[in-house]
């Protein structure tokens, strides 16, 4: 999870600010705190006063899940407690609605190893020869064995489906249009958009394009789709298109 931390001006500090947040991150090391530039939509934005009047600029802050406010230690500590819930374990996100801005956007990156392909293959069965054998590869027009075109389209999928729109949509639609093949050794990046929706009375239609491109920069796949999100879950910030 990516929590965006943003400072006030600090005109009269009655606590040391950073300090208080380098406790949060050592203490919640699994998430990436940043300290984001111009319009970045982070997954919580944690907005840290130095003092109970709380007089930071906030309302250009993009959250998917919220923006929240500290000022003091208790404050602090109610934070942790909304954000990470322990039930015997350390720590797993709360539930909560999460707030979609139109045109923003997710990424990832992924290195493919021979263990990849070799579990892909076990996974579904499909132990196609060119995957794994250099002779078969060549004479189905590869120099190398490729990693199999549905592991680097599951990458997207995958994307989706744990950051955008994230946990909890449904797949109506996927299109996936495969440009070049990805090979062993490849590091690829892995983006997705969020382009339009249209809003239903218990849910919105949401039209994504995702695209994968490998450490040269040249596009592997490019992928058009569809999710279900239902408003239990997700609210959409930004006109229809």
């Amino acid at each position: 999870m990516v929590i965006g931390i943003k400072y006030c001006g600090g005109c009269n500090p009655v606590y040391d600010r950073a300090k208080r947040v380098e406790k949060l991150r050592e203490t919640n090391p699994e998430h990436e705190y940043v300290i984001p530039k111009g319009d970045q939509v982070c997954d919580y934005w944690v907005v840290v006063c130095g003092c109970s009047r709380r007089c930071a600029e906030m309302k250009k802050l993009k959250a998917r899940y919220k923006v929240a406010v500290v000022w003091d230690e208790e404050s602090f500590r109610q934070l942790e407690q909304e954000l990470f819930k322990t039930n015997g374990e350390k720590p797993f996100l709360s539930q909560e609605k999460r707030t979609l801005h139109l045109h923003e956007t997710a990424a990832a990156t992924r290195t493919i190893t021979k263990e990849d392909i070799e579990m892909f293959a076990r996974l579904t069965g499909d132990k196609s020869s060119i995957h794994q054998d250099t002779q078969a590869a060549l004479k189905a027009g590869f120099d190398r064995p490729p990693a199999h075109g549905i592991f680097i389209d599951s990458l997207v999928s995958a994307l989706m489906g744990t950051s955008l729109p994230g946990s909890g949509t449904v797949y109506m639609e996927h299109n996936t249009r495969f440009i070049r093949p990805a090979f062993c050794g490849d590091t690829l990046e892995i983006t997705v958009r969020f382009v339009s929706f249209e809003e239903q009375e218990s849910c919105y239609t949401g039209l994504f394009f995702g695209t994968c491109k490998n450490q040269r920069g040249e596009r592997v796949l490019t992928v058009r789709s569809r999710q279900m999100m239902m408003k239990t879950l997700f609210a959409v910030a930004g006109e229809r298109e």
